[in-house]
């Protein structure tokens, strides 16, 4: 049997929550040797706040062989005023601030557009991961990692770009926050079509039970576990 490599991440958006559970989660993590990638959430309206207190209170938490990533809340309303390539530009000026170079990427609330790919290139981003991480992942869009369009980010094309989508089965998604329960038919359904295996977490959710049943069914299955951009490189 193929053994699954697995890529775990973890959208950090507790700023705006009021709840965050990271201690909880890196004691599992450590306890099992699982890198994670931790995406560091930018809103527009908001851009410092959550990785400020990320900086202040949790990164000394997280171990050197996990990762660190962007993670944007694009404005898509009435009031938005910045330019999509703008607060690309601007979410990885507020992470170099703090000595950080992130190459993994995912946008809130699946919303990804083609002209976010050269932007995202642009900063040194080599992989997204917002396919997939919402209920609407298109009819026939790829679940193994692949190269999209440049005018298409949900087809194959020649983007330098990876995109890796979070498992999504039928629009129920392969967040951790769901339960074990729910999660466990769609690792299922994913492995016995592909063996790189793409899920997620909030950090303003206790998901610390929920890792730990999702880490012990897959190593059960000989799984390895690797972080966004290890998992490309190695493509």
């Amino acid at each position: 049997m193929p053994t699954p490599t697995v890529v775990i991440s973890v959208d950090c958006v507790c700023a705006a929550k009021g709840r965050c559970f990271v201690s909880e989660i890196v004691d599992v993590a450590e306890k099992h040797t699982i890198p994670l990638t931790w995406l560091l959430g930018v809103a527009e309206h908001d851009p410092m706040t959550n990785v400020k207190l990320y900086h202040n209170e949790y990164l000394h938490k997280i171990p050197a062989w996990h990762e660190l990533g962007l993670y944007i809340s694009f404005d898509t309303s009435a009031t938005n005023t910045v330019d999509r390539g703008d607060l690309i530009r601007i979410g990885k000026d507020i992470l170099k601030s703090y000595s950080i170079k992130p190459t993994a990427f995912r946008a809130a609330n699946g919303d990804i557009e083609a002209c976010d790919l050269a932007a995202l290139e642009d900063i040194g981003i080599l992989v997204d991961s917002t396919a997939g991480s919402s209920a609407g992942l298109p009819v026939g869009a790829p679940r193994s990692p692949y190269h999209p369009a440049y005018n298409h980010p949900h087809k194959r094309g020649d983007a330098k770009i990876w995109e890796l989508p979070v498992a999504n089965v039928g629009g129920a998604r392969g967040y951790l926050d769901e339960g074990f329960d729910k999660l466990r038919p769609l690792i299922d359904s994913i492995l016995a079509e592909t063996q790189v295996l793409s899920l997620a977490m909030h950090d303003c959710v206790d998901n610390a039970t929920n890792l730990l049943h999702v880490v012990d069914y897959l190593k059960k299955q000989n799984a390895r576990f690797v972080t966004m951009t290890q998992l490309i490189t190695e493509l």
